[in-house]
């Protein structure tokens, strides 16, 4: 967001006051509405514009749910400081334009799919659905992130469940009209899961699989006609200033995103991992430790044939962080040290894991003797298969207030829902750690899967329990 803002106060200061004139007359035919309604092709110009509005939102959700998470932690000013902290208010400016992001994209699907496709003589039922998929993806994100949110202007906020649900009514609908579609099948999986909705999300997960075992869905960034990739600054484009460092146990997936010239990384919203993730966490539900041991090893074939790339990391610091091979890296202090989790940026190019990567093989899920021990890896390999694609937030139960501005505007806005809320296991601190430079020895002080499994039938995490 800031970084938009530098680029517009750039252009404004760049142009003189005469060419700044507010009430000249604008008439560009191309810019109205009703000039693009009932055009050929109009359909998929539109989607076209779905897919920058999709890059958009995500450029606000990764930037706040990442930092709000124990994923990473903000170790300079350039992007929100708050989040860290667990101190989200409803005055964060950054809390109202995600809001508004997400509801653009609503709004803007309802237009396509009420306004745009129906007078388009060339319109498909596939584009149909597409439409359909992103006015019930920004509902998804408004059931996962927010305590409540409206699907309408000025409308009565909405529970996360009321959300979640509207958002399952527009996945059946593309279903309906496109069923050999995975990414439908797989949000339908994903919106169920979230509900505690254990059989229709494993059922859906297994058709996602049926469909397409390799099944991708990124959301893609122009690094020369924006947007671009927001979360690969903090990552890597600003190099020695290291703004978004991560969880020790995690640096061996850093940089998840990076540019190679105009080349920005895409985002992956969906992926097939999150099926078997998903059929994983049923089977311990049903306290089927062997039938989830056989599935999440199944899922580490799947994460093992996911691409890598090499990349040269050298100017990123780790600012008083451990760094290099010889660190050695614990969960918590009731855990055993692990080797291979940090690596050394100085030593040439690294691996990078640019869909999927984990720590975990097939040898510790082998080891597994109790459901709450193979619940704690899964949420572990969940951690890292899902790092910095805005889903570690929502597995933590964190949510956000609805923003000051729909305060402002909106009279059936409560005071409860311009509270944040946390789960009271859930520690402020969940970045930190002990770092012995004798022994290069990491201590997390919080594992936080552990947290999450202890707490397992709280109502706000790991929904099948």
């Amino acid at each position: 967001m800031k970084k938009n803002i530098l680029i517009i106060l750039a252009i404004f200061l760049a142009l003189s006051c005469e060419e700044i004139d507010p009430t000249r007359d604008i008439n560009n035919p191309n810019l109205l509405l009703e000039n693009v309604i009932g055009s050929p092709g109009s359909v998929n110009s539109w989607i076209v514009g779905q897919e920058r509005q999709m890059a958009i939102v995500y450029n606000q959700v990764l930037e706040l749910t990442e930092l709000g998470s124990d994923n990473y932690v903000n170790v300079q000013t350039f992007f929100n400081q708050q989040f860290d902290r667990l101190n989200i208010t409803f005055q964060d400016a950054d809390v109202n334009t995600i809001a508004f992001r997400i509801a653009d994209l609503r709004e803007s699907g309802k237009i396509g799919l009420n306004d745009v496709f129906p007078a388009d003589p060339t319109a498909t039922p596939e584009q149909e659905a597409q439409l359909q998929f992103y006015v019930g993806w920004a509902k998804l994100l408004a059931g996962e992130l927010f305590v409540a949110l409206p699907d309408e202007g000025a409308g009565a906020p909405l529970s996360p469940t009321e959300n979640l649900n509207n958002a399952v009514s527009d996945f059946l609908a593309a279903e309906a009209i496109d069923g050999n579609n995975p990414s439908y099948k797989l949000a339908l999986a994903r919106a169920y899961h979230r509900l505690g909705d254990q059989a229709n999300a494993v059922t859906k997960a297994q058709e996602a699989i049926a469909l397409d075992p390799t099944f991708t869905r990124t959301v893609e960034f122009d690094g020369t006609n924006l947007p671009d990739n927001d979360f690969a600054d903090g990552l890597f484009q600003r190099g020695n200033f290291d703004d978004y460092q991560p969880l020790p146990r995690l640096d061996f997936l850093d940089p998840k995103y990076f540019v190679v010239g105009d080349e920005e990384s895409p985002v992956y919203i969906q992926k097939i991992e999150e099926a078997y993730l998903i059929i994983a966490e049923g089977q311990l539900a049903d306290g089927d430790l062997a039938g989830a041991q056989t599935t999440m090893n199944i899922l580490l074939n799947v994460v093992a044939a996911r691409g890598m790339a090499m990349l040269d990391d050298a100017v990123e610091n780790r600012n008083e962080r451990p760094t290099g091979t010889s660190v050695t890296v614990r969960a918590s202090a009731a855990d055993a040290f692990k080797a291979d989790l940090v690596l050394d940026r100085q030593s040439g190019e690294i691996p990078v894991f640019t869909i999927s990567g984990t720590s975990v093989v097939s040898g510790d899920v082998t080891a597994l003797t109790t459901v709450t021990g193979a619940l704690e890896l899964l949420y572990l390999m969940r951690q890292e298969i899902f790092i910095a694609e805005g889903r570690r937030f929502v597995d933590l139960g964190i949510r956000i207030p609805i923003s000051e501005n729909e305060m402002l505007t909106n009279s059936n806005v409560t005071d409860s829902d311009l509270q944040a809320f946390v789960p009271s296991f859930v520690p402020t601190d969940m970045d930190a750690f002990t770092f012995d430079a004798g022994t290069n020895e990491v201590t997390i002080t919080h594992n936080m899967n552990a947290v999450l499994v202890a707490n397992r039938t709280d109502a706000n995490v790991v929904p099948f329990f």
